[in-house]
């Protein structure tokens, strides 16, 4: 077997963990095929934080021969015994059931603390990149989720020209080269390390991806900067964030359809920068709904199309002097139990927390589509509704279809 150690470039773009970079460890596997049972494990390389040094590392375990799969492995849970979190790229579908395959095949029986965290199914302490930026996939327009296109996305070229497939044969040219031309061998076991050592520090820079679904997470502080009408259509809400963006994002998105087809609702712009974001949003001019949801205290007067809190209507019909005539009195049916407002009005892609009391507007009865009214004060940007409402925007974005 064997070991490489190299320290890392530091990362063109960065990454904010959640969780302390001297706990995470990274890994890689590289193999003859996708079957343990049909093909043989001749790379791991990991990678760590060196507090001290201020720098990643990077450690290859290598097979130079076919003897040296379980040592490998062994290594391999060594290091991840003095780590917390573990980090990969498919890892929970490919490399991890990869590994405790072959530890089954060699007797090799990894300790508590390595089997938990290999076995970790809540994504806590095995956290696979895959699965975390693929909800991100439609909504930033990335074409592929496949690790060398997010790093296209990025802007990032590797030096690696290869992929895991094509290094099966340049594996099994290097095992031939060691045993009968022994001076060729040491340029195909560059190619091989290199892919792996490509693999993994470019691991860094696909997590900075994550930073977006930091940005639509509503633990995002942001700060409205500047609310001013596109025409008279839209509206833009200029805003800052504190969440370190890799690369400018616009995004167009359709808010849900209305019952009433023959009432289109354009849709909802965002253009992420790396220090501010714009929110454009289409305004709603005319009259909506506001739906009581206490309906069977209320009355429906039919022949004024409105609604009456029972404990007030015999004081409006004397009030009205029309006790001979009779009002029309109907016990409101849900759908019928509502006021109106005429006004300017934005539309929203979710409903606002009930906490929130933010009255919601709706074209008709249990509609797709809720509006909210427009301040008075239009232009005042330390009025809490704007950041609330952009809140409450960011967070239905990425549960949202993209266009």
């Amino acid at each position: 077997m064997l070991i490489t150690d190299s320290i890392i470039k530091p990362p063109g773009l960065v990454y904010l963990f959640p969780q302390a970079r001297e706990e995470i460890l990274f890994f890689d596997i590289e193999t003859t095929g996708l079957s343990p049972k049909a093909s043989s494990l001749y790379m791991i390389g990991v990678m760590f934080f060196d507090k001290e040094q201020d720098a990643w590392h990077i450690r290859q375990f290598f097979a130079d021969n076919y003897k040296s799969e379980p040592g490998i492995i062994m290594s391999f849970l060594e290091m991840l015994g003095g780590y917390k979190y573990l980090y990969h790229f498919n890892g929970k579908t490919f490399d991890i059931p990869y590994i405790l395959d072959k530890c089954r095949k060699h007797g090799i029986k990894p300790d508590s603390h390595c089997l938990s965290v290999l076995n970790d199914t809540s994504g806590i302490y095995s956290i696979d990149l895959l699965l975390l930026v693929r909800p991100l996939k439609k909504l930033l327009s990335i074409q592929s989720a496949a690790q060398t296109s997010l790093e296209r996305w990025l802007g990032i070229m590797r030096e690696d020209q290869y992929n895991g497939g094509q290094l099966i044969s340049v594996y099994s040219q290097y095992i031939q080269f060691k045993l009968v031309s022994p001076d060729k061998a040491p340029e195909l076991e560059k190619l091989l390390l290199l892919h792996n050592h490509d693999d993994i520090t470019h691991m860094l820079d696909v997590c900075s991806i994550l930073s977006y679904r930091d940005f639509f997470a509503a633990g995002n502080n942001i700060t409205i900067t500047d609310i001013a009408p596109r025409g008279s259509q839209y509206i833009n809400i200029t805003f800052r964030h504190n969440i370190q963006i890799p690369k400018r994002v616009p995004i167009t998105k359709p808010f849900p359809s209305s019952k009433e087809e023959t009432i289109p609702i354009q849709n909802i712009h965002l253009d992420i920068g790396k220090n501010t974001a714009v929110l454009s949003v289409p305004l709603f001019y005319g009259n909506l709904k506001y739906f009581y949801p206490d309906y069977k205290n209320y009355y429906y007067i039919e022949e004024e199309d409105r609604v009456i809190h029972k404990s007030l209507a015999v004081k409006h019909t004397q009030a009205a002097g029309r006790q001979e005539t009779g009002i029309k009195y109907k016990q409101a049916a849900a759908s019928k139990c509502y006021g109106k407002k005429e006004g300017i009005f934005i539309p929203s892609l979710a409903l606002c927390q009930p906490e929130n009391y933010i009255t919601q507007f709706y074209i008709t009865y249990h509609d797709k589509i809720c509006f909210y009214a427009l301040p008075y004060e239009t232009v005042d940007i330390y009025n809490p509704f704007w950041e609330n409402y952009v809140k409450l925007q960011l967070a239905a974005f990425i549960n949202t279809k993209a266009k």
